[in-house]
């Protein structure tokens, strides 16, 4: 489960003789991950497990195609690349005192799923750290992802999966900021009910969302179903649309894509009653279609007397790889967007 403690040892661990292994308990898990048999699994952008240690040396067993970024109190002090099954590891200066360590999944591309066993350390864990009272979520594409936000073109020869890193994302950098615990429900290239160019039809993120690990669901019979109680946001950051009217025609259905959306929006205060909503669009091409729907959709809400709402229209510097924001444009709209989610998770001070 996400954001709980869960009593199991790692059996992947189990065999180590020296230093300390891991238990599940050492951890706070943000993100949607699925946990079962010793293995826990993702595929969100900018998920990450946290954990307390005074150490040397950090080893984390990892599989599948992914890159990661390892903070001490904060402060990035390695990234890395994993494919196949391997334990990566950093050293790290031992001054006699506990740190607090994140583990953050920087990539989107690769893998469908990534697999976590756990981490061996020189030194000993601490309690694990305490889940905060502040808790957001964000649903989007590509743009909340980070996609391409290290690239210094539109086309500058580099591959998606090396200059997408989420910790740079608006989304990663709003969590961060105010200290919340977070889950960004990002999948790039999808629309809420048309994908861009109409890719994988069936699997739009009106489909999608429901399912705890989104990139795997068609890797299985019967993928794991999210279990909305395990995440209770406060905040819900909501940037869909760019693909359902982006890219080759036909664009999506706008009587369709404002159903969906406000069902979406029906649902989220069901599971999460009291929960505050930011809507968000952006100027796209050809047509600029997203954010006129997007304030209709905003008016018809406070016209059906919702007040657990508002809206924003931002404006990004698409300069990084594919026509993307990039680290820069991340960061601006991130500060456009902190101080009305403020407002709304009455957030005012760190």
């Amino acid at each position: 489960m996400n954001l709980v403690r869960i009593f199991l040892f790692l059996s992947a661990l189990a065999a180590f003789s020296f230093g300390a292994s891991s238990k599940m308990e050492n951890f706070l898990f943000n993100g949607r991950w699925s946990h079962a048999d010793g293995v826990s699994r993702v595929s969100a952008p900018a998920s990450s497990i946290t954990f307390n240690a005074k150490a040397s040396k950090i080893m984390v067993t990892l599989e599948g195609q992914s890159r990661w970024r390892l903070d001490r109190d904060g402060k990035q002090i390695d990234q890395f690349e994993i494919g196949s099954k391997e334990e990566h590891a950093t050293k790290v200066e031992d001054d006699g005192s506990f740190h607090k360590y994140r583990l953050i999944k920087i990539s989107e591309s690769g893998a469908p799923e990534v697999k976590f066993y756990g981490v061996q350390l020189e030194g000993e864990f601490g309690d694990a750290p305490k889940p905060s009272s502040r808790r957001i979520e964000f649903i989007g594409d590509s743009f909340t992802v980070g996609f391409g936000c290290e690239g210094s073109s539109a086309d500058d020869g580099s591959l998606e999966f090396e200059k997408t890193n989420a910790s740079k994302s608006y989304a990663y950098l709003l969590a961060s900021g105010f200290g919340a615990d977070y889950q960004v429900n990002a999948f790039s290239g999808r629309g809420l009910v048309r994908n861009y160019d109409n890719i994988v039809p069936k699997w739009t993120l009106e489909k999608l969302y429901d399912y705890t690990v989104m990139g795997s669901v068609t890797e299985y019979a019967k993928p794991e179903r999210w279990n909305f109680e395990n995440f209770h946001p406060q905040v819900i950051v909501v940037f869909v649309g760019i693909n359902d009217f982006q890219g080759n025609p036909p664009y999506a259905d706008k009587r369709k894509f404002k159903k969906s959306y406000a069902a979406l929006l029906s649902k989220l205060r069901k599971a999460h009653p009291g929960v505050k909503f930011l809507l968000v669009s952006t100027k796209i091409w050809p047509n600029d279609d997203l954010g006129p729907t997007v304030k209709e959709i905003y008016d018809e809400e406070v016209a059906a007397g919702h007040a657990d709402l508002e809206y924003k229209h931002v404006y990004t510097s698409n300069v990084a790889l594919l026509g993307h924001p990039d680290i820069h444009s991340q960061e601006e709209l991130a500060s456009t967007l902190r101080p009305i989610i403020a407002r709304l998770g009455r957030w005012l001070s760190r």
